[in-house]
């Protein structure tokens, strides 16, 4: 078993089960996430993933703060960039072209940001819960590569449509998690 995917696996979790509940730790997250789905299809070392997931992280928590007015547009498309990193990293298992996982990943958060900014705790729940469900799988891949590994880098279609099946499946979980905890929420309010 191999730690580092544990840590991954933990924030995935916490984005996929409650990443609506708050915009900081929605934000801080997803910026992870990006940064650490992004390093996968380009096979980087452990240690690079953690860096640039840490440096997306904190830019992604500042850039948020700088932008309060637009928050919701922005934690929708940090979302939006996790679920389009994802995307991309079960598309193009062999790395692929950089330029295209670039514009890729921004108009996936572009995307995310609209639904968001347009339907708000709905879809940020949606969003979140998508990308934490991706991240908890690259987390598992990583954590249990023998067995799980297929989850980060898919080598066949199968394995490409078993890794897609359970990032949805788990997603659906995360976000009815999410619902029932935001009603919970306006309950208490």
């Amino acid at each position: 078993m191999e730690t580092t995917g544990l840590g991954v696996l933990v924030v995935g979790l916490l984005l996929c089960f409650a990443g609506a509940r708050s915009l900081n730790l929605a934000v801080l997250a997803s910026g992870f996430a990006v940064g650490w789905l992004l390093t996968e299809p380009f096979d980087a070392t452990v240690l690079t993933a953690l860096v640039v997931a840490a440096a997306a992280a904190v830019g992604a928590w500042a850039l948020a703060h700088l932008v309060f007015r637009v928050a919701l547009f922005f934690v929708g498309g940090l979302a939006g960039a996790v679920i389009g990193a994802k995307v991309f990293g079960l598309l193009q298992p062999d790395g692929g072209s950089v330029l295209l996982a670039v514009l890729f990943v921004a108009a996936t958060a572009f995307i995310g940001g609209l639904v968001t900014q347009r339907f708000r705790q709905t879809a940020l729940a949606v969003v979140c819960a998508l990308g934490g469900a991706g991240l908890v799988l690259s987390g598992l891949a990583r954590a249990f590569p023998d067995a799980l590994g297929f989850l980060r880098t898919p080598v066949s279609a199968w394995q490409s449509a078993i890794a897609a099946v359970a990032w949805i499946g788990l997603a659906v979980v995360g976000w009815l998690t999410q619902r029932r905890l935001l009603q919970a929420k306006d309950v208490a309010s």
